[in-house]
């Protein structure tokens, strides 16, 4: 939230304070913020000091510190001309003391503008007793500081409305990430469930699936190479089922053509055997026991 204090209350000092009691708050304060140190970040601390330092500088300068009374003094007057600007002013979601350092940066350095100028004998921004707005009136000098001063609180709001935003970028880049992460845990409990083992991080799981599904697909080959030579050896026994059957065919039929065969022969050769005995002619009787003798070798060939 913005800080709203005035430098002597940034100090810890009242407005009618001391030079002395200047320093000697300036110097507490920085002891203070010292000894928090620890439990701030780095930026904090380091705009925490740079607005000690600017309420010091301004309030330890007797001319700046007499530019700030007055501008205090305005600025308590103009409280009514200011609520408009303050709407807008408290729109802006502060971060912190940076804010304040640019804004109080700037105070210090329009103050400290007016003290040099005042040394010099130069009536401060110019609007001196024959300066070029000395015919202007106390109420429109009033009105041009207020317009000065709402210029200046949107010169702060805008820039801190661009660390705002960084901010919300930031926060909405962590929120991602831990979405990201939730997403990541997710996914690795379903994996553990599924199969019993719980990888470190994602890209662990990718490397545990790619090797699952590789021995997977290498099981799967196997099985296939497999039922391919199952599928051989099947084919390859009924095959020589069905050639042994068809060899056991041919011999059976070779077998009861012999026998048919021997049948044949043996038949013929009784007819032969009987017309040997029944013919009276030598010749042909020769000649029936030669076919016979013939008939008789092929019966043993056979």
């Amino acid at each position: 939230m913005k800080d709203n204090r005035t430098l002597y209350e940034l100090l810890g000092v009242r407005p009618q304070a001391t030079a002395t009691e200047v320093r000697t708050g300036y110097r507490l304060e920085l002891d203070a913020l010292e000894a928090q140190r620890a439990s701030l970040s780095a930026q904090d601390f380091n705009d925490k000091v740079q607005l000690l330092r600017v309420a010091f500088t301004t309030l330890n300068d007797p001319i700046s510190r007499a530019g700030y009374d007055a501008d205090l003094d305005a600025a308590a007057k103009a409280a009514a001309a200011l609520s408009v600007g303050g709407a807008l002013a408290t729109t802006a979601s502060v971060s912190g003391a940076r804010a304040d350092a640019l804004g109080l940066r700037a105070d210090a350095l329009a103050l400290r503008a007016d003290a040099l100028m005042a040394r010099a004998d130069i009536p401060p921004s110019g609007m001196g007793r024959d300066g070029l707005f000395s015919d202007w009136s106390p109420a429109l000098r009033r009105v041009v500081s207020v317009s000065v001063l709402l210029l200046l609180v949107l010169g702060v709001s805008l820039g801190v409305s661009r660390c705002t935003t960084k901010a919300a970028r930031e926060q909405m880049e962590l929120r991602e990430a831990q979405e990201r992460r939730a997403s990541e845990q997710a996914m690795l409990q379903d994996y553990y469930q599924t199969y019993g083992v719980r990888p470190a991080n994602r890209a662990e799981m990718e490397l545990m699936e790619a090797e699952r599904r590789r021995k997977e697909n290498a099981e799967r080959q196997a099985a296939t190479d497999n039922r391919r030579a199952e599928d051989e050896q099947r084919r390859w026994e009924e095959e020589s089922r069905r050639r042994g059957e068809e060899a056991s065919r041919n011999v059976q039929q070779a077998l009861e053509a012999a026998r048919e065969e021997q049948q044949r022969l043996k038949f013929e050769a009784e007819q032969l055997a009987l017309e040997i005995s029944l013919t009276t002619n030598d010749v042909d009787r020769k000649r029936l026991q030669l076919r016979l003798r013939q008939l008789k070798e092929r019966m043993k060939d056979e």
